[in-house]
């Protein structure tokens, strides 16, 4: 039975390298028949090849006749028995021939050298002695060449699908089908695969680019090839342009801008890996300090406990053919659980940038990996996703050119994208290109419960602790949650302790704090509770009113449906003003020790910035982040930072003005503790004391003062002697 014979049609390939040699013998027939075509040329005198002999081509034409006598000689099984049996029938007929006279035997060797002879002068394809199973695959080869090369890759890729449906992986045939290569664009690929793969190649190709020194085929030498005496530049153009095309995305040619289709195809070891490697979903290692692979499949995700309208929105707007998703939220919101529950359902795998690392690179270093980026998400069936953006203001106009880039640069390869940020990005002013932002905002309070018992349950807890009261105290995402109790673990482990206690799920908690927190404040533990602190009855009781408020908060709006009454302003703030040494600091932390709250000092010197606009930004993240994890913020020498507004139009007094508009704004949108300390009440804006729920002057306790160190006497003393004088 022959190699392309129409009941093999319905036949699927063994496997993959059976595959790939019906590809390459489509190359070899190819090159067979280009190889005797410029014998002739060369022969008659019209060949004018500058560094090649004829020689060369004789070594070439035999190296491609072995090849195609190697594929055609493995037979199927039937054939190999036929050849078999014809073979026992010859043996057995050689005792008759023994009996032949001596004569006859020499009339018989000179018939078959004369035949050889013949043979030989008939045929030029005869270049030495050869098995009989050789002749029987060379005699296919010849009933094979009547096949052409084009019906061969249709009879390849019929047998082809079926292989796949059968379940076996043919990465090749996959790759340009995805891709939707032409018949001659899979032709040329297998090309560069032949010469970037085997070296005895070299010399073939070197002969069909007419020049030694080329060793891997351009896309004229594949198309000369590929269409043989046919071959003419109005036929093969359009074919040669749109070659180009397609091998763009997955190949790094380099184009010359004159001569486009002198480019050489030539696959580097990351196409080969991936079509024939042990690791091919391995990502390219120039790329490897920004890419990673985010989502391989196969691994099992927790179920959707918050916001699960965003991903109902997600798959609305992918029908609607929706290319590019923008994800804003905070960390542990589920951006990327989205984007993997999304690759779950359709398939897919997900390869992560860091474009904060990659976008402080030069242009042309940025488009390179994008380039890279696509091709990978290309091989490996994968959709994109851009991580950590964040920019400053100055460098506004540098980010949004890079991604505005890798927007393009993936959406000319039909790539999806997501993109993900912890504050809002306006695309608008990206990119014209359709795209849907989601925001994913922080779970409500019977979301974040049902966080709280799915993740502790495989966790044993005290038994005092109360997961509602977690799940009120704490603003978290799903991932903190899960990453509060894994710290809490961790933490009872090497305490020793069999059960995670309250104390150490608190300590967990507070972990979670953002690492930009602790660069702008810093932690204060409370130590003093009431009773360690001196106060008049006065400060006491109105002390005591701020803390009970703030303790009964969630029987009053929740409980009592206070909240509609309230939609802001449901937070304590406190004005603590007094002379230096009368005990505000340490006020701080009583209301902190007895409210059971971290409490953090904000560093006025870390936040007030020199660059418009970033001290706004440092006061909006400061309140944002201890919402998250219920903190008392502390301000000390407030008045600094919290001063009078004016209008003397000068722009630092504009700036001024806005920081303190921005810290109005936030405190009363805020729903925690916040502490604020000054010694001198008159310079802070008036507009503060209308939103200061508690406003406590401190004093120096005169009890104390007058029994303390004799200042009463000297006092007097002081004033008799003005009475005298």
């Amino acid at each position: 039975m022959g190699k392309y014979d129409a009941e093999l049609k319905t036949k699927p390939f063994k496997d993959y390298s059976e595959y790939m040699e019906y590809i390459f013998d489509a190359v070899n027939s190819c090159l067979d028949k280009y190889m005797d075509h410029i014998k002739s040329v060369y022969a008659s005198g019209d060949g004018g090849y500058k560094s090649i002999l004829y020689p060369d081509i004789e070594v070439a034409s035999d190296a491609c006749k072995v090849k195609i006598r190697e594929f055609y000689s493995g037979e199927s099984d039937t054939d190999a028995s036929n050849l078999k049996h014809k073979d026992d029938e010859e043996a057995e007929e050689e005792p008759e021939e023994e009996s032949l006279s001596e004569a006859e035997e020499e009339d018989d060797d000179n018939d078959e050298l004369l035949s050889l002879l013949g043979d030989f002068s008939a045929s030029s394809t005869t270049t030495d002695l050869s098995t009989p199973e050789d002749d029987r695959g060379m005699s296919l080869a010849i009933e094979a060449e009547h096949v052409d090369v084009d019906d061969k890759i249709d009879f390849i890729a019929e047998r082809a699908d079926l292989t796949i449906e059968a379940g076996i992986d043919l990465p090749f045939y996959e790759l340009c089908r995805k891709l939707k290569f032409e018949h001659f664009t899979t032709f040329c690929f297998a090309c560069g695969i032949l010469s970037s793969t085997q070296t005895d190649y070299a010399s073939i190709f070197q002969i069909a680019n007419e020049n030694a020194n080329l060793s891997a085929p351009t896309i004229e030498a594949a198309a000369k090839i590929y269409f043989g005496r046919r071959f003419s530049i109005t036929r093969a153009y359009g074919d040669m342009s749109v070659c180009l095309e397609q091998l763009l995305p997955v190949l790094s040619l380099n184009v010359p801008g004159n001569m486009p289709f002198s480019t050489v195809v030539s696959p580097d070891k990351r196409v080969i890996d991936c079509l024939f490697g042990r690791n091919p979903e391995k990502l390219d290692e120039n790329y490897t300090r920004f890419i990673s692979m985010m989502y391989k499949g196969g691994e099992e995700l927790n179920p959707v406990m918050a916001n699960q309208g965003v991903l109902d929105a997600m798959e609305i707007s992918y029908n609607d053919g929706v290319r590019i998703f923008y994800y804003y939220g905070d960390d542990g919101a589920g951006k990327r659980f989205f984007v993997k529950k999304f690759c779950e359902k359709n398939k897919l795998k997900a390869i992560a940038i860091n474009c904060k690392k990659l976008f402080n690179y030069d242009y042309s270093f940025v488009e390179r990996a994008l380039w890279a980026v696509a091709r990978e998400c290309i091989l490996t069936n994968s959709c994109c996703c851009l991580t950590d953006l964040t920019y400053r203001d100055e460098e506004k106009e540098k980010f949004f050119g890079y991604m505005d880039l890798a927007f393009a640069k993936l959406t000319e390869s039909h790539v999806l994208v997501f993109a993900m940020s912890k504050l809002y990005i306006d695309f608008r002013e990206v990119t014209k290109m359709a795209f849907t932002d989601l925001e994913l905002p922080t779970p409500t309070t019977t979301e974040r419960f049902e966080c709280w018992k799915y993740f502790a349950e495989p966790y044993d807890l005290e038994d005092d602790i109360d997961l509602l009261e977690m799940s009120t105290k704490f603003i978290f995402t799903s991932g903190k949650v899960h990453d509060a109790l894994v710290k809490a673990k961790s933490l009872s482990t090497m305490a020793q302790e069999k059960k995670i206690s309250r104390g150490n799920l608190f300590k967990g908690c507070y972990a979670q704090m953002s690492s930009e927190l602790s660069q702008k404040a810093t932690r204060v533990e409370a130590k003093f509770g009431f009773e360690d602190i001196v106060m008049n009855e006065s400060q006491r009781e109105t002390i005591s009113h701020a803390i009970e408020q703030m303790t009964y908060k969630k029987q009053v709006y929740e409980n009592w449906d206070y909240t509609k009454k309230y939609p802001y302003g449901r937070g304590l703030t406190v004005l603590l003003f007094g002379a230096p040494g009368t005990g505000k600091s340490m006020m701080a932390q009583v209301i902190a020790h007895e409210l059971n709250l971290e409490l953090y000092r904000v560093d006025i010197s870390k936040v007030v910035d020199k660059y418009v606009g970033e001290t706004e930004k440092s006061l909006s993240m400061i309140f944002r982040e201890a919402k998250k994890c219920n903190v008392v913020l502390f301000f000390d020498e407030c008045d600094t930072i919290f001063a009078k507004r004016s209008d003397d139009g000068g722009s630092n007094q504009a700036s001024a003005n806005n920081k303190t508009a921005l810290l109005l704004q936030e405190m009363e949108a805020y729903d925690g503790v916040c502490v604020l300390a000054t010694n001198y009440k008159h310079n802070i804006d008036p507009a503060f004391f209308r939103r200061m729920k508690y406003i406590v002057e401190f004093q120096f306790p005169i009890p104390i003062r007058e029994r303390c160190s004799g200042l009463l006497p000297y006092r007097r003393a002081r004033r008799w002697r003005r009475t005298l004088t």
